[in-house]
């Protein structure tokens, strides 16, 4: 049997075809099955050669929404080093940012429930305390130029994570594109300080 010359076309390819079923039918409802007639011929082994469980292949999914969602505000995606701390940071919150997020988070989560998955909670919360450090030198230089106070720099910003990732999108909390929106805009305009 010939080796495929372009693996990671295929994981694209089961990728997308599990994307659109836990989309649509959710990941309880959604079986290995499922995916293997979604992905247009592939066969069950090609599909379990890359991924060894629809656990293994949801991981993926969700790490590549939360890669997407994490490039809008973590340390991958380049500031602004113009203006105050405090601006810099609405920058990173701003509408424009927002709806990428919402934009990421729209095609997988828009059906998922988390209570049933408690894993995807893990993974977010996990990838919250991973990103904590990317603000601890933004709040630090806000300090220092006066555009905020604090004096517990680590814990704020764990706070200020999980409100920016937890509350605010859409697969924690039920509510519309509009108003997840309109949430994170009035988000983005409160960090005053």
């Amino acid at each position: 049997m010939a080796r495929n010359p372009h693996p990671e076309l295929t994981q694209e390819r089961i990728i997308k075809a599990a994307t659109e079923l836990f989309t649509s039918q959710g990941y309880d409802k959604t079986s290995m099955q499922d995916i293997i007639d979604a992905t247009g011929g592939l066969s069950k082994g090609a599909v379990y050669h890359h991924f060894r469980s629809k656990e293994d292949l949801f991981d993926a999914v969700a790490d590549r929404s939360m890669k997407t969602m994490s490039e809008t505000t973590g340390k991958n995606h380049v500031r602004s080093k113009q203006g105050t701390a405090l601006e810099q940071l609405q920058s990173l919150f701003s509408p424009k940012r927002a709806q990428k997020r919402l934009e990421a988070t729209k095609l997988m989560f828009r059906k998922f429930n988390p209570k049933a998955n408690p894993k995807m909670i893990g993974m977010e919360f996990t990838a919250l305390v991973n990103e904590r450090y990317d603000f601890v030198d933004l709040i630090t230089q806000g300090n220092q130029d006066g555009s905020m106070h604090g004096d517990h720099i680590e814990q704020t910003t764990e706070i200020f994570r999980l409100l920016a990732n937890m509350w605010q999108l859409p697969f924690f909390r039920r509510g519309t594109q509009a108003s997840c929106a309109s949430e994170q805009l009035a988000f983005s305009q409160s960090c005053r300080a």
